[in-house]
């Protein structure tokens, strides 16, 4: 192969690795310089997009280079890649959001939105009233553990008045908006919302989350044709201690989640299968270092566990992605352990040996994914 040629198939790799760098980075200064600074300055800024383009304008290129129509079920893997970024950056151009504060028999049509500097300074016109009636705390069984914030609102258009429920993982919507409950008063008298327009970004991006569902359901119903070097040297010994120390691992996290009760927020069904799919991940990514073989369905799950995070994301906080130091590091994850399936375009993964060394190295992710953003970084996930 020509210097030429290997340096273009390696672009689009290079350009991700980049992303994953610029990623990591913007955690450590979001963390020192404020979550406005990183998304300013880093997630929303020109140069990271552009990076973004690159990176894809690079696989279209490579896809159409190996001629990958001829596998169906590859090509449509990437394709919802580029559908999803697609959706991501609809976002980033059309959507906007804000925030408003409501006291108990209160009405409003008008929402916060940030300034330059971060600050919720300035307001926007919205398309219909939100009055709230009351707000309410509810309880478990024992009277002291909140189960849920309830807010009874009523929203007002031009069709006439509904009256409805928000809580947490249960949203308003209307005319293309959607209410969330953020936070209360103190003395229970007050709610604040957060309210999001999306009209087209959430739509494309759910399209590819689907698309990306089927080419992995068909992708692991397809034996593989890459050149892949199964690894059949390793012992049963290493593959049970790696499965004991991600069983560790599994534990550790049902263990924090049980020592103390959940908080509302938590208490959604998207809790078992976010949670178990991702933790499911860690383990057979784990083991994945001397059975390569479990490297791909490792893949797959913590891909798949990173968008049903999204979607509960979406219900819960207004917005499926919003760049949280623990979404973050998972996605720098998910890029960093899929540079090995791709053989065909970087050999020097068919060697066990440089696979085997690179999946220690890759286990700081994975473990700063798991424990340091917990203990360094904070963040919307500082409750797991």
């Amino acid at each position: 192969m020509s210097a030429p040629s290997l340096r273009l198939r390696l672009f689009p790799f290079l350009c991700l690795g980049l992303v994953a760098i610029v990623i990591a980075a913007a955690t450590f200064a979001e963390d020192r310089l404020g979550t406005h600074y990183a998304h300013s300055h880093i997630y929303g800024a020109w140069w990271f997009i552009a990076l973004w383009l690159l990176t894809a304008l690079g696989a279209c290129w490579l896809l159409i280079r190996r001629k990958m129509w001829r596998r169906p079920a590859v090509m449509l893997l990437h394709v919802s890649l580029l559908v999803i970024l697609a959706g991501a950056l609809t976002t980033h151009l059309t959507s906007h959001r804000g925030m408003t504060h409501l006291r108990q028999g209160e009405a409003t049509r008008t929402c916060w939105v940030q300034d330059e500097r971060g600050a919720y300074t300035l307001t926007r016109e919205l398309p219909f009233y939100l009055a709230l009636r009351q707000f309410r705390v509810l309880y478990d069984p024992d009277g002291t553990t909140p189960s849920d914030y309830v807010s009874h609102v009523v929203i007002a258009t031009a069709d006439g008045e509904d009256s409805t429920t928000i809580s947490m993982n249960n949203i308003g919507r209307t005319q293309g908006y959607r209410i969330y409950q953020t936070s209360f008063d103190d003395d229970l008298q007050g709610s604040t919302f957060t309210i999001s327009y999306d009209p087209w970004g959430t739509a494309v991006t759910y399209i590819g989350y689907l698309l990306l569902a089927v080419s992995m359901v068909w992708l692991s119903l397809t034996r593989s044709r890459s050149p892949s070097v199964q690894s059949r040297s390793a012992s049963w010994f290493p593959t049970l201690l790696l499965g004991i120390c991600g069983t560790v691992m599994a534990s550790y996290m049902v263990v924090a989640i049980s020592m103390r009760p959940l908080v509302p927020i938590l208490r959604s069904p998207f809790l078992f299968f976010h949670v178990g799919t991702i933790l499911l991940s860690y383990i057979l990514l784990v083991v994945s270092i001397v059975r390569r073989s479990l490297l791909r369905p490792a893949v797959f799950l913590l891909a798949t566990g990173i968008f049903l995070g999204a979607v509960w994301a979406n219900v819960s906080w207004g917005t499926y992605w919003s760049w949280d130091p623990k979404e973050a590091w998972a996605l720098v994850t998910l890029i960093i352990y899929s540079l090995p399936l791709h053989q065909e375009s970087l050999p020097w993964f068919r060697s066990d040996r440089n696979y085997r060394l690179y999946s220690l190295l890759a286990l700081a992710t994975l473990l700063m994914t798991y424990f340091g953003v917990n203990f360094l970084l904070g963040g919307l996930h500082s409750y797991a």
